[in-house]
């Protein structure tokens, strides 16, 4: 079992992230934490190489969810919206949850190899 998200890191936008999908992000499935932990590195991504200034987690969103499912699109979006604003330490702690809990936790995909 992997630990809770406010393990990694805590504000009053994490607990309200915590308070709406759970202490490990449970309401979210692997696919959805996928693209979460994906919008979220190319925010980081985003703001190291370019204007810090105007670029936002809604605008790390729409570029990286594009093509994907309503149903996705939809939990993700109100993360997103939860987290608007959070500071870049904080969202590198919760992309350290989420690939702990990608990697070792109940929503872990197996991999198989092909011979």
């Amino acid at each position: 079992m992997t630990k809770p998200v406010t393990y990694f890191t805590q504000t009053d936008q994490i607990d309200r992230l915590v308070e709406r999908f759970g202490s490990q992000l449970d309401s979210l499935d692997h696919t959805e934490k996928l693209a979460l932990r994906a919008t979220l590195t190319y925010y980081l991504f985003h703001i190291e190489v370019a204007d810090k200034g105007e670029y936002t987690l809604e605008h790390a969103a729409h570029e990286t969810l594009q093509g994907y499912s309503e149903k996705c699109q939809s939990n993700i979006r109100e993360a997103i919206a939860i987290l608007e604003g959070i500071a870049e330490d904080e969202v590198e702690g919760l992309i350290e949850a989420l690939t702990a809990q990608l990697r070792w936790g109940n929503t872990r995909k197996i991999l198989t190899r092909h011979s």
